[in-house]
């Protein structure tokens, strides 16, 4: 089992574990937010303060943006802590992936998952080209 926290910018981490929520019900996914008036070190403490609650076990936190006050924060923690995995660029379908394969894989397997997954959660519609045959 992979514990699993989302910590985005402003409410998208909360708003995300509500969206995970409909789909699944109740889950093993905390959701960290990034407020105004914040840095990345009140963001660390946030999860620094989950990760304790299960320290041996292992973590992937879900950040929105790479580079960004969330990723510094968790990367700073996983530089210390061998068993915490951080990948950016938390969507919906990453969040729903994660949550339906954090019981079947380890993290690394889930971090190698989600990022095959990642390229196929952009897709562009576009109107079908006709083709006119010549008679």
């Amino acid at each position: 089992m992979v514990n699993a926290i989302f910590c985005a910018h402003g409410q998208l981490a909360c708003a995300m574990l509500d969206s995970v929520r409909m789909v699944y019900g109740d889950v093993n996914v905390s959701a960290v937010a990034f407020i105004p008036g914040e840095n990345a070190g009140d963001i660390a403490a946030k999860l620094e303060e989950l990760v304790s609650t299960h320290s041996n076990d292992e973590w992937l936190i879900a950040v929105d943006l790479q580079c960004g006050s969330p990723w510094n924060a968790a990367a700073g923690l996983a530089m210390r802590n061998p068993l915490l995995r951080v990948i950016s660029g938390l969507s919906l379908p990453l969040a729903l992936e994660l949550v339906d394969n954090q019981q079947a894989m380890s993290a690394d397997a889930l971090c190698d998952h989600l990022t095959a997954i990642a390229s196929q959660c952009c897709v562009v519609w576009r109107l079908p080209q006709t083709v006119e045959e010549d008679f």
